[in-house]
């Protein structure tokens, strides 16, 4: 009876530090800034980035939910997070009950 690490253990630790080391090297690649080299890059760029918009457009058109999204997305930025009441949320502070008479907990 062997009381060390055996063969499979130490492959098991490999495989866990590589997904690990390769998990930091991906996080590292994505993390870093783009660097623009030249006028023509940036005018690549930008017309991929004019071709991403008009097809977002074209989704809009199609899809009637797209477009929503789009709007419920612009009113976050802008700080409006809820413009009418659901049947779920939570009454607000001060809030009379359904009869009009002030809740009284």
């Amino acid at each position: 009876m062997r009381t060390g690490m055996h063969t499979g253990d130490w492959i098991g630790l490999g495989i866990i530090a590589l997904v690990i080391i390769g998990g930091l090297l991906l996080l590292n690649q994505i993390t870093k800034p783009y660097d623009v080299k030249n006028e023509e890059e940036f005018q690549q760029r930008k017309q991929m980035g004019a071709r991403t918009a008009g097809l977002m457009g074209l989704q809009q058109i199609l899809d009637p939910a797209v477009k929503r999204s789009v709007e419920v997305q612009q009113d976050l930025r802008h700080g409006v997070y809820d413009d009418k009441e659901e049947p779920d949320d939570p009454p607000e502070a001060g809030a009379t009950h359904a009869s009009g008479v002030p809740d009284k907990d």
